[in-house]
């Protein structure tokens, strides 16, 4: 080799390595290229995950990263609160308890196995979760997590152990999609609504996207469960009704301390008290883009002065509006069976869905819960102050809720508040809890 090419040949070298790793840089990864696969004009993949891109959250991102990183803890690898069962805690304890309910370990940045997704169900009507994808290489389990009051994928508080167990433990696929109440549905649809039967078509319609014949999710899903938390727990019946007539594409459900009668769950929530007007101000703060959506009935409403009497004022008056605006559901009769060209309904449903003369009466769809033969399991934590006991599935476990539930189980454990249960019961437990409540294998 002479001179001239032994002072090329390095340069030649270094200079293929270097495009070549351009080149593996710049080349969209397989999983990124199967992202693209799963969006389409009604299903956007976001690039980014809980927390990154446009965060459409109430909460200040010092609040996220106390709660993720330095109160976060492993609930595998860390003794549980020592407590006996069913007593009265005190405040320090509660506080503690919850505190690590919020503050579970998951981390959910790496966009290569999470992404943010928005399901554009109507021009005017969208709805935000987050996937969580193990691979596209194999067929899993996909277990959708309706989340609770203001759950929000940005955010994912509640649900973080759930999605945990499902995504780490059970080795299952996730899309928890966010609850109606959640600041980044009020802030980016025009027409407000909650509870079970908008939650309940929403998931009915994207369970209907995504299982379509030539769905590309096809072969992603071997199966397809459901779980409910709190406020998400109610649209579970709802889904699982018109599943039952459409296919029965859900194999089990499992909700955890779920709402079923909404009026009387605010009527208790709307008494003087210092836990009811903390609840009424937190939803103030969480929902405030409702102040500049109904500037007149909010200032009416006078809510300001719950901080001096304890009295809620801004729930009940957001519940008077919904009252009188919200009669039938965000998603009609009509959009239903354009989505589903084969749409069955159940005996009398579509006929609630149009001639409802209030928000209260829309979701009392009880009397019409018949038929369903999906395994349905409720679990429930003692003395719950936020979904009452008494009043919701309780109701169901005393037989004097309306409806048939012969396919429900019933579960009431002796701790945790408000059916967190990582703090008070072993990891394992928590883990076998729901893959039992899924009918899943080991």
């Amino acid at each position: 080799m002479n001179c001239r090419a032994k002072t090329l040949y390095p340069f030649l070298v270094l200079t293929s390595i270097f495009f070549a790793n351009s080149a593996i840089a710049d080349a969209p990864s397989e999983q990124s290229v199967s992202w693209n696969r799963i969006s389409s004009t009604k299903i956007e993949i976001e690039d980014f995950s809980s927390g990154q891109g446009q965060i459409l959250s109430t909460y200040p991102r010092i609040l996220q990263t106390l709660l993720n990183e330095v109160f976060g803890w492993e609930p595998d690898k860390q003794p549980k609160i020592s407590t006996p069962p069913v007593i009265e805690r005190n405040t320090t304890f509660f506080m503690q308890e919850l505190m690590q309910n919020l503050s579970i370990k998951f981390d959910l940045s790496d966009t290569q196995h999470f992404r943010k997704v928005w399901f554009h169900l109507k021009p005017d009507l969208k709805v935000r979760g987050l996937f969580g994808i193990q691979d596209f290489q194999k067929k899993r389990p996909l277990i959708i997590i309706r989340m609770g009051i203001h759950g929000n994928v940005d955010e994912v508080l509640a649900e973080r152990f759930l999605a945990k167990v499902v995504y780490e433990d059970l080795g299952a696929n996730f899309l928890l999609l966010e609850n109606l109440t959640s600041y980044a549905f009020v802030s980016q649809n025009q027409n407000l609504s909650f509870g079970g039967i908008d939650e309940g078509l929403q998931t009915f319609l994207i369970l209907n996207e995504i299982t379509k014949i030539n769905s590309p999710f096809k072969n992603l899903l071997s199966d397809i469960h459901l779980i409910g938390l709190s406020m998400g727990g109610t649209g579970t019946f709802v889904t699982a009704l018109l599943d039952q007539s459409n296919g029965k594409k859900i194999k089990s459900i499992v909700d955890f301390c779920p709402l079923i009668n909404l009026e009387k769950t605010f009527d208790a929530h709307a008494q003087t008290g210092i836990s009811q007007a903390l609840i009424d101000l937190w939803n103030a703060r969480r929902l405030n883009t409702v102040f500049d959506r109904y500037p007149k009935e909010m200032k009416d409403s006078q809510w300001w002065k719950t901080i001096f009497d304890l009295k809620p004022r801004f729930t009940p008056a957001l519940l008077d509006i919904l009252n009188r605006d919200r009669k039938q559901p965000l998603t009609s009769v009509a959009d239903v069976e354009a989505e589903v060209k084969t749409m069955k309904w159940p005996k009398g449903f579509s006929e609630h869905l149009q001639n409802s003369k209030s928000f209260y009466e829309l979701n009392d769809f009880w009397p019409l819960y018949q038929g369903v033969t999906t395994p349905i399991s409720i679990v429930v934590t003692p003395k719950d102050p936020l979904v009452i006991n008494e009043f919701n599935s309780e109701m169901i476990y005393t037989k004097k809720q309306p409806g048939d539930f012969t396919s429900v189980n019933y579960h009431i454990y002796d701790r945790g508040i408000h059916c967190g249960f990582s703090p008070v019961y072993q990891w394992s437990y928590v883990v076998d809890l729901v893959r039992k409540g899924l009918a899943l294998t080991p």
